[in-house]
């Protein structure tokens, strides 16, 4: 268990080095890009503004591929019980800030979703249909939080009792689960 948690603590160190490193390669070639337009405007202008236009394009493309991809993230967890944010990043092969961005907009309005994300120190946690339900099961049976954990540690990859507190709590506040 404690090797589990040491290689995935290894893995989102280097995902967020690669990801603050992708970042800031996509900034500078987006203000490279722009200052090379704004040179070729200056010199010529119908080619500056055919630049422009196809580069408009390019980055609406890019936009509505970030889109899509929160569908994916979104069908990849829900095949998985219980799924944190730096699994999803090693399934998906992508950066764990794009990851965590999609999973805190996900997160924001999630009050009629069947699944849950829950945020707790500074990972996200996430619980698909039957999850909930299992956790739902069991807190209305009247289970406290250590009975709940050691019920669901047989069924899914729940490791503490922070978790089950967290996910009481953003259950209550999303007016999921009654006190």
């Amino acid at each position: 268990m404690l090797t589990i948690i040491t290689n995935l603590k290894d893995v989102a160190k280097k995902t967020i080095f690669n990801s603050k490193l992708i970042e800031i390669v996509k900034k500078a070639i987006f203000y490279l890009i722009l200052g090379t337009i704004i040179l070729i405007f200056i010199f010529n202008q119908l080619v500056g503004v055919l630049l422009a236009g196809s580069f408009f394009i390019i980055y609406i493309i890019y936009y509505l591929f970030t889109l899509s991809s929160k569908r994916r993230v979104l069908k990849l967890m829900q095949e998985y019980l219980i799924i944190n944010d730096i699994e999803v990043a090693e399934k998906l092969k992508r950066p764990i800030d794009d990851i965590r961005k999609i999973l805190s907009s996900l997160s924001k309005n999630q009050k009629k979703k069947t699944w849950l994300l829950v945020f707790l120190n500074k990972r996200y946690l996430f619980l698909n249909e039957i999850g909930v339900e299992k956790f739902k099961e069991y807190y209305s049976k009247g289970y406290n939080e250590k009975k709940i954990l050691e019920n669901l540690q047989k069924d899914m990859k729940i490791r503490s009792r922070a978790e089950i507190n967290a996910i009481i709590t953003t259950l209550i506040n999303n007016e999921r689960l009654s006190n």
